[in-house]
């Protein structure tokens, strides 16, 4: 009965990850002043980021593509998958230098939701 609760559910997780891993990105790319004002350990981590010259860019452009993916339910468990990491960061980034918490649980629990929903898919990689 649990499992047919998370699966029906999952569609509509999956949905707004991907606004939020679409929009927030989006937004970045197209304003220059992005972020908004941070804490200053925050803001120099963002700051470092960007004057690496790519590093900013490649983690947004991740998000960006993983987003679409999820919105159009093609490859969803590929794009759980590759939404880990970058979700964990974005969990850490809100607990140590970020806070308020809330929008770093709330996608890593989605995420998490996303790949329990998918964990018949992964099984194939568990197994030699």
């Amino acid at each position: 009965m649990e499992t047919a609760i998370i699966v029906a559910g999952t569609p509509v997780v999956r949905i707004m990850l991907g606004l939020i891993m679409v929009s927030v990105p989006s937004y970045a790319f197209l304003n220059k002043d992005f972020p908004p004002k941070q804490p200053e350990k925050a803001q120099r981590l963002m700051h470092s980021f960007r004057e690496s010259g790519y590093l900013l860019y490649f983690i947004q452009s991740t998000e960006l593509l993983m987003g679409l993916l999820l919105l159009s339910g093609y490859f969803t468990p590929l794009a759980a998958l590759i939404l880990m990491p970058v979700s964990i960061n974005i969990l850490l980034f809100h607990l140590f230098l970020a806070p308020p918490i809330g929008a770093g649980i709330l996608i890593f629990l989605m995420n998490v939701l996303l790949l329990w929903a998918c964990r018949a898919d992964y099984m194939a990689l568990l197994h030699p």
